[in-house]
């Protein structure tokens, strides 16, 4: 499946911040529904990070959500950020495996298939991702808030909060509109820097 993903990205320093988003979520007319997946990505490169030179980022997902666990491939393009709205190409791809050890192989399989770089991986980094998702919808548009509290690992360990708001469908001018006013009423800043910069920034210290 290809797609296009549109988000913002927010920092936060602490999870007091969500409660903050939440207060500020309740002054719009939307319809809001929460999930809570708890994830586990696993990004790979080739020996000599062929795919990290190009900007493209492989990954293996484990999703686990209500006692069911999923996994699926997405492989993501360079990010262009206008304004802090980030865009890139993404291909996802469910893997219909009912272990890990089956989705690996599926995973190295698809994956050489959507670019021939993709080949003798190995795994750089994870990070376990305790998320909630809230699904936004208004008549305009439809979005996902998600409150990502995260551990990276790398070669250290890192903790890190972030908000991302997600375009699904609809209308994009009436997406970032709403943004605005949800990062100004909850006093949000662009993230300075991504989940998968900072375990690559992890990566290459010394």
């Amino acid at each position: 499946m290809s797609d296009k993903e549109t988000e913002y990205k927010w920092q936060i320093s602490s999870k007091a911040a969500f409660d903050d988003i939440i207060k500020a979520l309740a002054s719009f007319d939307c319809s809001c529904a929460l999930s809570a997946p708890n994830l586990l990505d696993t990004y790979f490169d080739t020996p000599d990070s062929a795919l990290s030179a190009e900007k493209s980022a492989l990954r293996l997902r484990r999703i686990n959500l209500g006692g069911q666990t999923r996994y699926e491939l997405t492989l993501k393009s360079a990010s262009s950020i206008i304004d802090g709205l980030a865009q890139r190409r993404e291909i996802t791809i469910p893997l219909n495996c009912a272990n890990r050890k089956e989705a690996l192989k599926s995973f190295r399989a698809e994956a050489a298939g959507l670019n021939p770089k993709a080949v003798n991986l190995k795994p750089m980094f994870s990070i376990e991702n305790h998320r909630k998702v809230f699904l936004i919808k208004r008549k305009d548009f439809e979005a996902e808030l998600s409150f990502d509290d995260c551990l990276i690992k790398a070669r250290r360990r890192k903790k890190m909060l972030e908000a991302e708001f997600e375009f699904k469908k609809g209308e994009m001018s009436s997406f970032k509109s709403f943004a605005a006013q949800l990062a100004k009423l909850a006093g949000l800043k662009a993230a300075a820097q991504s989940k998968v910069a900072a375990a690559r920034a992890l990566l290459s210290e010394r």
